[in-house]
């Protein structure tokens, strides 16, 4: 069926069994220096085992000037060691393995003051140009958190001169011999995502008049001259990659016209392998698509790139379809399919693919979490994680014991919290149903897969998840809303509330006006909306909603009390607040709603009192618990948990997180 993923290739001297890679992606788990774990190790031999061919582990810090937290360092011998343990762990479990190498360059403004020892740390650029900030408030109430979370200091980087090139080239060769010694069969050099080299290559952030600058040439012969450095170091036969921006989708920035232009002068300088990614700094949002995208939203780079050069070509970019990876390479517009969040989902995605299990597959669904620091500030501490799948980097302790004792549970709804909890408890040998008062599963995730720019991924897990109930063999019971009665007659073991959340209802003078309807009603398509909109609340569903209506010809104003998107993921706050723009919606943040009325809606705009006209006024404020039962069950059930959204909400990934692991304690 998948013929061509399957078929093995080769990277220079590499032979690979198949045409499946997993992309670099940083895991955030190494010690204090940027040294290995165990974690990490455990995470990748898990991944390996799963089928893939190749796993290029992410980026690493080719010197002790450009450090950077949440990074693994290769800058010393000493870590070799450590490196070791990860390439001894994916060839054991069938795969080849490569590491990556990075430095910052003017990037390192945003760590300076992050790591021990930070006055060390160098911040050079190509020209001394500041980085571009992600996002520029508008003056308003704040909070300090938030604050740090999107906003970039503007420091001034150094030029780099002659001597800092110099050092820089010998550190990026020094570190791929690190990485052959360490055992590993391969080296990538980033040179995209506006990390240094990436800066050279751009027009954007190279204004340079010396032989590194200027001309297209020019501007790559940086970047060639670390290919060059590497190569020599290694030896001819151990390939070496080289990761570039396709384009950075910026005026000014990098384009395919430049790339193709440049990508031969690579191969000439020894690059056995071009990977094509996407983005700057400030369009980071391609770097890792989202819901927001469409599939395979980058391979066309990755196709202009492969007519011009004779070396296989990597395309990364949302293929987690194998339908459409097997076309891509069908086509000959790539030679490899890169996956990455992908892997967060599932490890064992390429043996499932191969074995024709497709079902069985855990979807990655580009809700972009594993990245959300400011709604899961513990992912900074902990390590990345995944909302689909709990066990990342918990690999061992998250593997499923049968239950020392079988027990009779009930699960009180059907959400994520509830399906992932009943699942997981059948899996280990319990007895399980699960009641749902609606005629449908899923909850609010319903809700959520209806809407036009989810369409495409939600509904997959919610399918993964409506088969999974099956395999395992609990007893689903819709349409049947749970009471005190019903409980005592069926006289469970142990009991889980997972009944989600019902739309806030704000304490607002007009809220009940005929014209006002809430998020969930628009989405379900139960309420009519008129040629003009306020949409109130401007975190996910308000930005989302107003996007849909815009799209719809509507003329739409939002407005937040606070900051536009606060709390949601910045690739996806990026892709969003770039379409209300271009679609003409009016964004009203730090503005609170003082009264609605029939013919519109009252809001404080620059200390003023100002008047929005609506046909129909959408309520976008999130939800609170539904936990009617909740006070009944306690202490009146041998045993009880809560979990999902009916104990405090949140998002998928606490919800699934919470099933998960409530799931392995009874």
């Amino acid at each position: 069926m998948f013929s061509f993923l399957f078929q093995p290739g080769n990277i220079g001297q590499m032979e690979l069994k198949n045409r499946l890679i997993m992309s670099p992606m940083g895991t955030g788990t190494h010690g204090s220096e940027g040294e290995i774990t165990q974690r990490t190790v455990d995470y990748y031999a898990e991944r390996a085992k799963g089928g893939v061919g190749f796993i290029i582990c992410q980026s690493s810090l080719v010197l002790w000037e450009s450090r950077a937290p949440h990074r693994p360092s290769v800058y010393d011998d000493k870590f070799i060691p450590g490196l070791s343990k990860i390439a001894q762990a994916i060839h054991q479990n069938g795969a080849k393995a490569a590491f990556q190498l990075v430095h910052h360059g003017k990037l390192l403004v945003d760590y300076k003051n992050t790591v021990p020892h930070s006055e060390d740390i160098k911040v050079i650029a190509p020209s001394p140009i500041p980085r571009l900030l992600r996002e520029i408030k508008l003056p308003g109430p704040t909070d300090k958190k938030e604050e740090s979370l999107w906003v970039r200091g503007n420091e001034l980087p150094q030029e780099a001169s002659k001597e800092d090139i110099k050092r820089i080239i010998q550190g990026f060769a020094d570190a791929a011999r690190r990485i052959k010694k360490a055992g590993f069969d391969a080296v990538e050099i980033h040179g995209g995502h506006g990390y240094l080299l990436s800066q050279f290559l751009s027009p954007l952030a190279n204004r340079r008049n010396d032989e590194y600058g200027g001309s297209m040439e020019k501007r790559a012969r940086f970047a060639c001259e670390v290919i060059a450095a590497v190569k020599k170091k290694v030896g001819p036969d151990f390939p070496v990659l080289f990761r570039l921006s396709g384009s950075d989708f910026l005026p000014g920035g990098i384009n395919i016209e430049e790339v193709r232009q440049q990508a031969p002068l690579f191969i000439e300088a020894g690059a056995d392998a071009l990977d094509i990614s996407a983005s700057e700094q400030a369009s980071i949002d391609w770097q890792y698509p989202s819901y927001l995208f469409p599939p395979g939203a980058l391979v066309y780079l990755a196709q202009e790139v492969k007519k011009v050069v004779s070396v296989p070509v990597i395309t990364v970019g949302k293929i987690n379809d194998p339908y459409l990876a097997e076309e891509i390479l069908k086509q000959g517009k790539a030679d490899f399919i890169a996956l990455g969040r992908t892997f967060f989902a599932d490890a064992y995605w390429p043996q499932k693919v191969k074995e024709g299990r497709l079902t069985e597959i855990r979807p990655c669904i580009y809700c972009l979490n594993c990245f959300n620091f400011s709604a899961h500030p513990h992912l900074l501490k902990e390590g990345l994680s995944c909302a689909v799948n709990p066990g990342v980097l918990r690999e061992k302790e998250f593997t499923l014991k049968p239950a020392l004792k079988i027990k009779k549970v009930m699960v009180v709804g059907g959400g994520p919290a509830g399906m992932e909890a009943a699942r997981t408890l059948a899996e280990r040998g319990h007895q399980v149903q699960l009641y749902e008062k609606n005629s449908y599963l899923g909850g609010q995730w319903f809700i959520a897969c209806q809407q036009k720019q989810k369409k495409n991924d939600y509904p997959k897990l919610l399918s993964y998840l409506q088969e999974s109930l099956a395999k395992t063999g609990v007893k689903v019971q819709l349409g049947i809303k749970v009471t005190p009665a019903l409980i005592k007659e069926q006289r469970p073991d142990a009991v889980i509330l997972a009944t989600g959340a019902v739309p806030e209802k704000p304490d607002l003078s007009g809220a009940k006006e005929s014209n006002v309807v809430q998020v969930n009603e628009v989405i379900l398509g139960k309420a009519k909306v008129g040629a003009r909109v306020v949409v109130i609340g401007g975190r996910y569903l308000g930005m989302e909603i107003a996007d849909q209506l815009a799209g719809e010809g509507k003329r739409v104003s939002l407005v937040t009390r606070r900051a536009l998107g606060r709390e949601t993921e910045r690739n996806v706050y990026l892709t969003l607040r770039n379409r209300l723009i271009e679609k003409g919606v009016y964004i009203y943040q730090y503005c609170p709603v003082v009264e609605i009325r029939e013919e519109g809606v009252f809001i404080v705009f620059n200390n003023d009192l100002v008047f929005l006209k609506a046909d129909t006024v959408v309520l976008a404020l999130g939800v609170r618990p539904e936990q009617e039962l909740s006070a009944v069950l306690r202490g009146n059930v041998p045993e009880y948990y809560q979990i999902g959204d009916c104990k405090m909400p949140r998002d998928v990934m606490a919800a699934i997180r919470e099933g998960a692991e409530v799931g392995r304690m009874i």
